[in-house]
């Protein structure tokens, strides 16, 4: 476990992300879970970027979770939580 702290949770623009997906059932889902893995307790970095690849592939949100998955705050954060085992 590293000594340094941790890096606070990246924001996810969900109300962004939730207005582009539009009515897809799958799509929402998806971010639902990530958000709601993000928020939780324990986050688990293999969760979180499960739901980003299937929400990569709705075509109206895969610019926005890219963005912001490939951030390096996002990336900072996840290596975090994946060294720290949370």
């Amino acid at each position: 476990m590293s000594d340094q702290p941790a890096p606070p949770k990246p924001h996810l623009p969900y109300d962004e992300l939730h207005a582009a997906i539009g009515e897809d059932p799958a799509a929402r889902r998806e971010l639902a879970g990530l958000r709601a893995n993000l928020e939780g307790p324990a986050p688990d970095a293999v969760r979180v970027r499960g739901h980003v690849d299937a929400l990569r592939g709705v075509r109206d949100v895969e610019a926005r979770i890219a963005n912001w998955w490939d951030d390096p705050e996002t990336q900072r954060w996840v290596m975090f939580v994946t060294d720290a085992g949370l």
